[in-house]
């Protein structure tokens, strides 16, 4: 089952998004040690997800869904037979898995995510 387990905010300025969610909704955000330009957004205790803002100038669209899959080459080809398409290459990040954007038929992008 592919469900939601992460969202990225893309911004134009990360640290005024930054401050924006922290006073307005009390995120914790941190930078990733992965990535540049990527701030990891932890949103509070209890059920929903966590987050990321983002350097739009990765992707421009301005919310992107993550969803967790058991198998990332099954589900991309799954994606392809379905009428969707790959944005890039799988990449594999430690200590999270394996990951892919995606996009549907009618232009959205989301995210996948492999567990290791």
């Amino acid at each position: 089952m592919g469900r939601i387990i992460h969202v990225e905010l893309t911004a134009a300025d990360l640290d005024r998004a930054a401050a924006f969610y922290t006073e307005a909704f009390g995120w914790e955000v941190t930078p990733s040690p992965f990535v540049g330009d990527y701030l990891v957004a932890s949103t509070g205790e209890g059920s929903g997800i966590d987050g990321a803002i983002m350097a739009r100038s990765y992707r421009e669209q301005v919310a992107i869904p993550w969803i967790e899959v058991d198998d990332l080459d099954a589900t991309l080809l799954a994606v392809t037979k379905a009428g969707g398409s790959t944005a890039g290459e799988p990449q594999r990040l430690p200590g999270v898995g394996r990951l892919a954007y995606i996009s549907d038929p009618e232009g959205t992008l989301l995210g996948l995510r492999q567990p290791e």
